[in-house]
């Protein structure tokens, strides 16, 4: 007995021991930390088309000791290659570490990737286990490259304030035509193969202190952008902070670039094609101006054939309130102020339809189906799709069914 109470008293010692040795190390020592570059996390991914090949930019967040405070340290890394692949290979020959990818959730294509295909520089991604297919894409004006240098207002990284740009409340809104990898290949793999992704563009912010700017397009609808005191390079130098914005929208047809829609095409596309939470519209009734919001949305398209003949209904529909009115102020005390009369609903019904006869002739123009009629021939009526797949809207007639009734 004496023995087995030796062992257990030795036994606590020591497990005690161990505990305290672990204690100390805890608040004494970083474990050895591994080098900074490799603890680096890409959470951006240019692409740009060259002479040579493809220019791949990952701008990574580098963490920083806790004690240091202020806004989070970031890098960028440029890596050449004949393919992306070997692009991003380029990147770990130059940094040491190589670039997984698991938490990228935004990825810039140039402009110069027009002149390719878009699954052909989407490619390594969908292939790499790591990139999450809810990463968001889009197109930029000009070089991915320079976008992602360029400083937002609030001194974060550009890649944080172009997703904001891209967000659910801005699609939400029909502000945005936001897309992620995985809907553009749903897109692709459908019969009308028309894919879309909003158009990145960025500009000089207002001066004035940190404060937020919203851009409005000729539709009503806003853009949340940011705006502030300008920042300073990674050069050192002064340089003007800058905002970021989506409104227009890059289209794709069959993965060939066909052109980029206006914002009021897309703010059409957006109606249609994605749920729609609440959008903002500017009309004009009897000389003047009204801002009228629209909720519980729907959107959509029928298709039939009949005779031979095929027939697409766009359809929408949206309950509508007063936002600002230049002749029924709400000040007035009336509890019907947020009403909207007949004369008004039908001027909006008027302005929702001209985008959408607008972004019609732009796919009649292009032969691409962002309606996604093809889809719904070959869903509904196969026969006559196998006649007309080559240049469906060609063949149709278009007609639009829009309801738009007042709140209340």
């Amino acid at each position: 007995m004496s023995g087995s109470r030796l062992l257990q008293r030795i036994a606590r010692v020591l497990f005690t021991l161990i505990v305290l040795a672990m204690l100390f190390l805890f608040f004494s020592n970083d474990f050895g930390l591994v080098d900074i570059h490799k603890a680096s996390i890409v959470v951006a991914v240019g692409v740009d088309v060259t002479d040579s090949g493809y220019d791949v930019t990952a701008q990574a967040a580098v963490p920083t000791p806790a004690q240091g405070g202020g806004k989070a340290a970031y890098t960028q890394v440029t890596g050449s290659g004949t393919t992306v692949a070997e692009a991003v290979d380029d990147i770990n020959a130059k940094t040491g570490f190589y670039p997984k990818l698991a938490f990228c959730n935004l990825i810039v294509l140039g402009e110069s990737c027009a002149d390719k295909d878009l699954f052909t520089v989407l490619d390594y991604f969908y292939r790499n286990d790591y990139v999450p297919l809810t990463a968001l894409v889009g197109m930029c004006r000009g070089n991915a490259r320079e976008l992602l240098k360029k400083k937002p207002a609030d001194g974060g990284m550009s890649s944080s304030a172009i997703q904001r740009a891209m967000s659910e409340e801005l699609k939400n809104s029909a502000n945005a035509s936001t897309v992620n990898l995985k809907l553009l290949a749903q897109d692709r793999g459908s019969a009308s193969a028309a894919e879309y992704m909003p158009f990145i563009e960025s500009g000089t912010a207002a001066a004035g202190g940190g404060g937020s700017s919203e851009g409005k397009s000729s539709n009503g609808s806003k853009s949340g952008t940011s705006s502030g005191e300008s920042g300073k390079s990674g050069l050192g130098g002064e340089e003007q902070s800058s905002e970021f914005t989506c409104r227009t929208t890059a289209v794709f047809n069959g993965g060939k670039f066909v052109g980029v829609l206006s914002e009021e095409q897309a703010f059409a596309l957006n109606l249609i094609r994605r749920g729609v939470r609440y959008a903002i519209v500017n009309t004009n009734s009897e000389g003047l101006n009204y801002t009228i919001g629209l909720k519980n949305t729907g959107g959509g398209a029928k298709i039939s054939v009949n005779g031979g003949k095929g027939k697409l209904v766009i359809t929408f529909k949206a309950n509508a309130n007063l936002q600002t009115s230049e002749s029924n102020q709400a000040a007035s005390g009336r509890s019907d102020s947020h009403l909207v009369d007949d004369n008004i609903l039908n001027s909006v019904t008027d302005t929702v339809k001209e985008c959408m006869r607008s972004l019609e002739a732009f796919c009649r123009e292009n032969n691409c189906d962002l309606f996604g009629a093809a889809q719904l021939l070959r869903a509904f009526n196969y026969d006559y799709y196998k006649e007309v797949k080559d240049n469906v809207l060609s063949d149709l007639d278009i007609d639009y069914d829009i309801k738009i009734s007042s709140v209340g």
